[in-house]
């Protein structure tokens, strides 16, 4: 399994941006690592964690084949993880030579009812014939192909259902935790009692080298305990790599600021770009 952030940045991005703080000007003029679009993981070619309005960037960026994508999960419906009107694009005459007919979107109920009304206007009906919505509450369970999906709560918005998930294929797990606070240990418990086992787990860090305690997002030291709690539960196999991603210009740390943060604690930070084998 291949993991590769497209996106590493919390919903204005790094720099933000209408944004003139120290954090976003600094990564304007430093570049590389410093930059983070918007939070999106492409795993194994074919299977899209969030969709958001940089997605396009995405492409561009890293000269992918976004036809070739089967299934697309979303966590919920912020713009900066659910971003539909790009899917009228996703046929002809705006799409030719197509690898997939067919894109399978896996999201919660908020999400599909944002997709068909702003996709409304302008989608095609052959075009939209071809994206099936599949509505997934927490602890649903469904297979794609080879791929086992089982949607979690998150820790996030008030009155939608949002979701995280754990993916699993050829043996390998990944649990995949962008924008949702801490999660109460018995989901964990709950994973490991259905066979789940981590080989890499991607958490929200957007408070950066903080401790954010209970809310809807969290910092390193909040990973940190919750990386405690799935090891306590045996969800972690040994040698699980453990990735922070998600990150505000709020935090005032740059990539490696937040590394010299995250060494102590066995976490790696994720950066636009960066790819990880399990």
């Amino acid at each position: 399994m291949k993991l590769t952030f497209l996106g590493t940045a919390a919903a204005e991005g790094v720099p933000a941006v209408f944004c003139n703080c120290a954090t976003c000007l600094r990564a304007k003029e430093r570049g590389g690592r410093d930059i983070r679009t918007r939070s999106q993981i492409l795993i194994d070619g074919d299977t899209l964690f969030d969709f958001p309005m940089d997605t396009y960037m995405h492409m561009l960026a890293h000269k992918l084949d976004l036809s070739a994508v089967k299934r697309v999960l979303i966590t919920h419906a912020h713009m900066d993880h659910c971003y539909p009107q790009e899917f009228c694009m996703r046929g002809k005459p705006f799409a030719h030579g197509m690898t997939e007919p067919v894109v399978d979107v896996y999201c919660n109920a908020t999400v599909r009812d944002l997709f068909r009304t702003d996709t409304a206007r302008e989608i095609r009906p052959d075009i939209e014939g071809a994206i099936r919505l599949n509505v997934l509450h927490p602890f649903d369970e469904t297979r794609s192909g080879d791929v086992r999906i089982v949607a979690l709560p998150a820790s996030h918005t008030r009155g939608e259902e949002c979701l995280v998930y754990y993916l699993e294929r050829g043996g390998r797990g990944a649990l995949l935790l962008n924008d949702t606070g801490a999660l109460d240990v018995a989901v964990y418990h709950r994973l490991a009692d259905i066979g789940a086992a981590v080989d890499i787990v991607a958490l929200d860090c957007t408070y950066g080298a903080t401790r954010h305690g209970k809310g809807r997002h969290m910092g390193l030291y909040d990973a940190a305990d919750q990386l405690e709690l799935m090891d306590k539960c045996g969800l972690l196999r040994r040698g699980a790599k453990r990735y922070a991603t998600h990150f505000s210009h709020n935090t005032d740390l740059d990539y490696g600021g937040l590394c010299a943060v995250a060494e102590p604690l066995g976490i790696d930070i994720a950066y636009d770009g960066c790819s990880v084998e399990v």
